[in-house]
């Protein structure tokens, strides 16, 4: 077991002090009493400036305060003015040591300029991403009592709010709790293999990329991003956008530009594509990680283009891709795919041809923070804004926002702006709650927001969040049973959680957002379509029954027993227990749900006609097993009402006696 030593203040015996003037030293010195002084950095020349600057480890009781353990860049600016170049010396100084050893989100920065507190603030003002900057005067280190350094640190809440981000984070310094995700991402690649990342608006997948970016050119790797929802990605046909692809790993690579053309037919492009690529990557002798931001907005049903939505592109696309990625050349492409929904991967067939990238990249579903690194989060920003988040505050916006952290930067933002500048202060519960109050309209609309997607692109597991909203587990557990991808998803974006058997919203406020959502029908205009839907539902399903029960009948013990194993999941055989063929599909009894009646007619290979072909039967029964509208008084549009009615018409051509 590894046992860390405790860091006492002082300076490093090795320490070079006299390459310092005798104000750096005085400064030096009187940090020395709260820190550790590691070493001295390289001297720095930028432009006609000089500048010198040192390592300091704080120690463990600074360590606990600041929420910072590796050590801490501090920088001398020996000129009366403040100007940017001082900030790139910084970052110049982190550049001469290992990331792991210094802390890049926090500097000092100690300067002859009288008024350096509004010049950084200036600075800082117009780049909100750059780290912490706790700027002191030379003169700051004459002063009698030690409090002086910790103000400097806590008067970070006079330049900018850290919480307040809108936007992507492309830099690393305020980024939490995603960094095994982005090394796992990395790793797969090294070792050839695929990966795909998937969340919902504003879970975070562009700082994820952008993360996956950083650690890829910190560790050799090189890397393209294809963003599928700019038209440069999607507007083009598949060749011209794997010819695009091929022009773009040149770049990336430096190699000289050439005109590629991978030709017209799907053999020519796929051959010249592989030819291309391979010559590409053997002159550079390395891989590539081309990153798909956006995957939906290329393939079918959900893309921005109709060429992909609902041509061969899709197909053609990824076969090609598939073939090269399989090729037994030295040097490969390995791809992320970034979007929100794994949809794509699951599906084993594009226009009735097996899926080229069915099960292509293992799923990984952004996740949310946990608590341990929601209270990093909230305590670490918060301590240089001068605001305390105590246990139970933390907790309770965990509880609220399940560890989202744009909705929990979103609050603590609200927080900042509502406490009085006196600081550092601490934040108490019912402020939290008051600035959650205040802050509802923006979060309430991004949830609306994020629910809308869901309900566009991916009804069926929106279905299941008004289900369980509604206290309707046996509807849920229903769509669990039909398709487990739909929980999957669920559960991998954080807005559901399984306790035991039972299934919960992942956190308070992804619950208000979907019961406000509910739509208000009147009831008036639609109770003939309930009274219509729920009546031939109710005789389709016994007609299918009997149906079965004579298919049921033609079989063997051992078909039958074959039956049931591929049609019912291992914990509703457990739950049924010995299954007859009475039991099963008895015409008022039967303890099968419709979604399990579907899973036999599927395997039994039987009901469908030359109008009708087996994918179009479950095609209809999934519809009719999904507008149960009838049983929640819910919203049912016309266009959705003549598509249900048109699967029930199928099915009882095919399940009912003529009349």
């Amino acid at each position: 077991m590894k046992i860390s030593m405790a860091t006492n203040p002082g300076v490093n015996s090795s320490f070079q002090m006299v390459t310092f003037t005798l104000a750096e030293r005085q400064a030096i010195m009187r940090l020395s009493r709260h820190f550790y002084i590691t070493r001295a950095a390289d001297p720095l020349q930028v432009g006609n400036s000089s500048y010198r600057a040192f390592l300091m480890r704080p120690t463990e009781a600074v360590s606990t305060v600041l929420n910072v353990e590796r050590e801490i860049v501090v920088l001398f600016s020996d000129y009366e003015t403040f100007e940017s170049r001082s900030l790139r010396a910084i970052d110049m100084v982190c550049d001469q040591f290992d990331d792991v050893r210094v802390d890049r989100s926090l500097r000092f920065l100690i300067s002859r300029d009288k008024n350096i507190e509004s010049s950084i603030r200036h600075y800082l003002s117009q780049d909100p991403e750059y780290p912490i900057v706790i700027p002191f005067h030379f003169d700051d280190f004459h002063s009698a009592n030690e409090d002086f350094i910790f103000n400097a640190v806590r008067k970070n809440y006079l330049i900018r709010d850290l919480f307040g981000y809108q936007s992507p984070l492309k830099q690393e310094y305020f980024f939490f709790g995603r960094q095994k995700l982005v090394g796992n991402v990395i790793d797969l690649h090294k070792s050839g293999q695929n990966s795909g990342l998937f969340g919902l608006r504003k879970s975070g997948k562009t700082s994820t990329i952008y993360a996956i970016q950083r650690r890829a050119k910190a560790t050799g790797v090189r890397t393209i991003l294809l963003d599928c929802q700019d038209p440069a990605i999607h507007a083009r046909r598949f060749g011209a956008l794997l010819q695009y692809l091929v022009t773009e790993v040149r770049r990336e690579l430096n190699l000289r530009k050439l005109p590629i053309e991978l030709g017209d037919s799907p053999d020519q492009i796929s051959e010249n594509f592989r030819r291309c690529m391979n010559e590409a990557l053997s002159s550079a002798a390395t891989d590539v990680l081309v990153i798909f931001d956006e995957i939906e907005n290329v393939s079918p049903r959900t893309a921005a283009s109709n060429h992909w939505r609902d041509s061969d592109d899709a197909l053609l696309f990824w076969q090609t891709a598939r073939a090269f990625f399989q090729s037994p050349q030295k040097h490969k492409l390995s791809f992320c795919f970034v979007g929100t929904n794994p949809h794509l991967f699951e599906t084993p067939k594009l226009r009735e041809v097996d899926n080229p990238v069915y099960l292509f990249a293992p799923k990984t579903f952004i996740p949310m923070l946990t608590s341990a690194e929601t209270s990093e989060l909230i305590t670490r920003l918060g301590y240089f804004m001068g605001l305390d988040f105590g246990p139970s505050v933390v907790s309770y916006i965990h509880q609220r926002f399940g560890g989202h952290p744009f909705f929990i930067r979103q609050l603590c933002s609200q927080i900042h702006k509502k406490i009085p500048i006196s600081r550092p202060r601490e934040v108490s519960l019912q402020a939290c709650k008051e600035a959650e109050q205040d802050a509802n309209a923006d979060i309430h609309g991004y949830l609306s927001e994020i629910l809308s997607t869901l309900k566009k692109f991916y009804p069926d597991e929106h279905s299941m969040l008004e289900y369980l909203a509604r206290g309707d587990s046996a509807t849920f557990v229903e769509m669990c049973q039909y398709n487990p991808a739909y929980v999957e998803h669920l559960l991998g974006y954080g807005l559901v959680v399984r306790r035991g058997d039972d299934y919960e919203f992942g956190f308070d406020a992804i619950a208000e957002s979907v019961k406000a959502n509910f739509a208000s029908p009147e009831i008036s205009d639609l109770s003939d379509r309930w009274r219509q839907i729920g009546a031939r539902r109710n005789r389709l399903e016994e007609e299918i029954r009997m149906a079965l029960y004579r298919w049921a009948q033609r079989l063997d013990s051992e078909q039958w027993t074959t039956a049931v194993d591929n049609c019912l999941t291992q914990k509703r055989k457990q739950e049924l227990g010995a299954l007859g063929r009475r039991d099963a599909f008895s015409r008022n009894n039967s303890r099968l749900n419709f979604s399990e009646l579907l899973q036999f007619i599927r395997f039994s290979d039987e009901f469908f006609t030359s109008y009708a072909s087996k994918s179009d039967v479950a095609a209809a029964m999934n519809d009719v097993n999904k507008g149960r509208v009838d049983a929640h008084a819910k919203e049912i549009s016309e266009d959705a009402f003549k598509s249900l009615i048109r699967s029930f018409e199928l099915l009882e051509d095919i399940f009912l006696p003529p009349t």
